[in-house]
């Protein structure tokens, strides 16, 4: 009974492959791994600049409009409309998709300095 819940949550509903997956504050690790899935498909270079927050190098200044423009796709497209109101009071002040991203991983996950914490502990019990 608990597992149905759990995949309830995590589905909500929102399985599409036009509609980003949703993110209400629950089950963020699940979320970011089909949020990579979904972007990815969507535009690998908007994965990119939310993970690594920037293109490959670019040769000219008409390849670093393109990278603002695959950022504004990436904060609007995805992310903004995959997240709860909750959520988005969180990120709202970011500048790019990476931060965004970034600011949720520290809430919901820690520092790597937390992480690495939490697995010692794991290990030592």
């Amino acid at each position: 009974m608990g597992s149905n819940t759990i995949v309830g949550v995590l589905f909500q509903e929102r399985t599409s492959q036009v509609i980003p997956p949703y993110f209400n504050g629950q089950y963020f690790s699940h979320w970011k791994v089909r949020m990579k899935t979904y972007a990815k498909s969507y535009d690998i270079k908007v994965w990119r600049v939310i993970k690594k927050g920037d293109l490959p190098k670019p040769p000219s200044n008409k390849d670093k409009t393109i990278e603002g423009q695959v950022n504004a796709k990436a904060k609007k497209n995805l992310l903004y409309n995959s997240i709860s109101t909750e959520e988005y009071e969180k990120i709202q002040s970011c500048k790019t998709a990476k931060e965004m991203l970034d600011k949720l991983e520290v809430t919901y996950e820690g520092t790597n300095k937390v992480k690495k914490t939490r697995i010692i502990l794991l290990v030592h019990d």
